[in-house]
């Protein structure tokens, strides 16, 4: 069973460090599921967003919305987060 993480505070296997790298050398497509998943995050002042990120999630919206609705996906997800283990309600 896989040891429980928390926000901020998990890691990743060195598999996952591998297919995340593979990923982003794919034409940086890891890194584009990536951003709207930190923008969901820094909305609930959990991350903040480097330039970067910021810029990308704005192309990423142009082109057909896809940033925006991959972040509301993922921003209903975290709304249905229980407040749980200590991590702090925002």
């Amino acid at each position: 069973m896989a040891e429980r993480q928390y926000l901020g505070q998990g890691s990743t296997t060195s598999a996952e460090k591998f297919w995340y790298v593979l990923g982003c050398i794919y034409f940086g497509a890891a890194y584009f599921q990536k951003v709207p998943v930190k923008k969901a995050l820094s909305e609930y002042g959990l991350v903040e967003m480097t330039g970067a990120e910021k810029f990308w999630y704005v192309v990423e919206c142009i082109f057909f919305g896809a940033g925006y609705f991959a972040k509301v996906t993922i921003k209903k997800a975290l709304s249905e987060v229980r407040n749980a283990g200590g991590v702090p309600t925002v």
